[in-house]
């Protein structure tokens, strides 16, 4: 019999009554995190049930195995990310803060939008990734997401109506190689006509630097193998493991090997005790850092740690647009704010 699934809200209720267990019995870092994850798996018909083991790299949901990634490693046992997640856990409990896999409702977030192509023959869109409008004309997605990517759509559910704006140029950048960890995986979109929403401001290197955790927002698949759910826009938010991509654990090696992210330009973030990540379909979509009442834009979802045994739900790679806000600008032919 399949394990029955149940619903965003049942979900979540079972995310804060862990966090809340946990919190309450944990000392250290490390044995919230084990709680946690044995509390959640306790409570969750599906998780609980024996998940297939499967080694991803590149663009979310492509398989392969890298010859650098650390069979021994995962992210939680990065000390960084452990005390990241309890901080984040403890704003949770204090209902500071949403957490978890929740479902975008009315105007929140309308930056985000769905990428997609018109196949030919076809009325409808073929959408396929993520994208953050940053400048009145101008989107920015992943660069893996080129082939489909001559249109996007504003709105929370791409089966329903929403304003579609047709792309009349896609830039590509220049150093995009797939073959090495996907360095640079940007596209750049300059729409056809100018956005009626408020573009998204990219948030100042300090600022995520500084950054514990953040809001990742999507079109993306729901599930650990990356193969349903794509349409309907949804957010969860997860602790940083890595900002930049610079640190080195003992025994552990730099966070280039345990994660297969770039030196400088990209930061590492996801839950995977509760399996709260990005996936495939939110490719390209934004990962949004808090200030104060607001959020900026972080990074942009590229692809699954190196360190993940499933497509979806062991941490992800997000490239740091304030590390190419002047390449923007160039190509775009815009200023950003």
């Amino acid at each position: 019999m399949p394990a029955r699934r149940i619903s965003d809200e049942q979900n979540n209720e079972l995310v804060r009554s862990a966090i809340e267990q946990a919190e309450a019995a944990a000392t250290t870092d490390a044995e919230f995190a084990q709680i946690l994850r044995a509390v959640y798996l306790q409570s969750h018909p599906v998780m609980s049930r024996q998940l297939p083991v499967i080694r991803v790299r590149s663009a979310r949901g492509a398989a392969a195995a890298p010859p650098q990634a650390d069979p021994d490693f995962h992210i939680y046992e990065d000390p960084r990310f452990l005390k990241n997640a309890r901080a984040m856990a403890a704003r949770v409990k204090a209902r500071l803060r949403i957490m978890g896999g929740t479902t975008v409702m009315g105007n929140e977030f309308p930056d985000c939008v769905a990428v997609g192509a018109v196949p030919k023959g076809k009325k409808k869109g073929d959408w396929q990734c993520t994208g953050t409008l940053i400048a009145p004309n101008v989107v920015v997605t992943a660069c893996h997401c080129s082939e489909l990517a001559t249109q996007v759509h504003f709105g929370n559910d791409v089966t329903k109506k929403g304003t579609v704006i047709g792309v009349s140029k896609a830039v590509r950048h220049p150093g995009y190689d797939k073959s090495q960890e996907e360095r640079d995986d940007l596209l750049v979109l300059v729409l056809e006509k100018k956005a009626t929403v408020a573009p998204r401001l990219i948030a100042d290197s300090a600022s995520i630097d500084a950054a514990t955790d953040g809001r990742a927002v999507g079109f993306g698949n729901v599930d650990s193998t990356g193969s349903i759910g794509y349409g309907v826009k949804r957010m969860v938010d997860i602790p940083i493991a890595s900002n930049a991509c610079r640190g080195t654990l003992k025994g552990k090696g730099t966070d280039a090997k345990r994660y297969g992210c770039n030196r400088d330009v990209e930061l590492v973030a996801g839950k995977p005790m509760l399996a709260k990540d990005s996936c495939s379909g939110d490719s390209g979509g934004p990962f949004y850092i808090p200030k104060g009442k607001t959020w900026l834009l972080a990074g942009a979802t590229s692809r699954a740690t190196t360190s993940a045994i499933r497509t979806c739900g062991d941490g992800g790679i997000y490239l740091r647009l304030d590390k190419y806000r002047e390449w923007i600008e160039d190509v775009a032919k815009v200023k950003l704010l």
